[in-house]
């Protein structure tokens, strides 16, 4: 396996906001895929699901797109409702490249965005896939962790105290919030996700007040998602239990469920060959 970050950085601007995103694969008529990330310090498409690239690429053009605010996309100021904004950016995107439909396969908060787009652009998605994605205010049983006190300072612990973005600190988020084996724990992703932290930039959005716009409950809009959805959600997930994706599987109409057992936050890391396989059989031949 290659696994290798691609050498060809790219850029598009949309609406005054300049995204990054890296191409790999070919062209043989199939839809192509967009990869979208999560919102965990340092994340960006390539470094989510650089353990997936190889499996994706023979007869697809793969996308891996910087959402702003993450990797080498501008730091910038989120107006308004926080999913619906990203989502015009992202549809700015295949529009500027010419891209009229595709898939997409989504990390956590990527998949929220994802989501907000097949609400409102119906056709513009194919398939669509989720991982650990919550675009919800609450658990049908309980809170949901991430609203708790005990993660009102996820954010700022790791970039504004003890002197800011460390790989150890780096490590430790990780192993504590997005995986269920440290075992698994990918150096180079490691590398590349601390790399991506260390940025003063984002340091400056975490300390302006709304940088990060209006959160949004998308459940009274999962019924406007056309598309066929799986959801894929690690059993050991701290960000939620099953029953996230179980309330959303009731709104969606045309939605799937996978759950995988020995896995948590970033499953495709954990797991990365039953992912590529499961993802590859729902995208199908399209």
């Amino acid at each position: 396996m290659s696994y290798q970050l691609p050498s060809d950085s790219r850029f598009v601007t949309v609406d005054g906001v300049r995204l990054h995103y890296q191409v790999l694969g070919r062209d043989a008529g199939r839809l192509p895929i967009i990869f979208t990330h999560g919102g965990g310090p340092g994340s960006t498409a390539w470094s989510n699901f650089r353990l997936s690239a190889d499996a994706f690429v023979a007869e697809r053009l793969c996308y891996f797109v910087d959402l702003p605010q993450f990797g080498r996309s501008d730091m910038v100021p989120v107006q308004g409702p926080l999913f619906r904004w990203h989502a015009g950016k992202l549809v700015g995107l295949m529009d500027a490249l010419g891209i009229t439909r595709a898939h997409l396969v989504n990390q956590s908060f990527g998949g929220c965005v994802a989501l907000r787009l097949a609400a409102d652009h119906p056709q513009r998605v194919g398939r669509l896939i989720t991982i650990g994605s919550q675009p919800v205010d609450q658990g049908a049983l309980a809170p949901l962790p991430l609203f708790s006190k005990h993660a009102a300072t996820l954010m700022s612990d790791y970039y504004l105290a003890d002197g800011g973005p460390t790989p150890d600190k780096m490590r430790q988020l990780l192993q504590r919030y997005e995986l269920h084996d440290d075992s698994r724990l990918d150096e180079e992703n490691l590398r590349l996700r601390f790399e991506a932290s260390n940025n003063p930039e984002y340091i400056r959005l975490l300390q302006a007040p709304g940088a990060f716009g209006e959160w949004e409950n998308l459940l009274p809009v999962l019924n406007q998602v056309q598309a066929p959805t799986l959801m894929c959600w690690g059993l050991h997930d701290w960000f939620g239990s099953i029953d996230v994706p179980m309330m959303m599987l009731n709104r969606l109409p045309c939605g799937y469920l996978h759950v995988f057992g020995n896995a948590a936050h970033h499953l495709q890391t954990e797991c990365p060959g039953d992912f590529n396989a499961l993802a590859l059989s729902f995208i199908g031949a399209e």
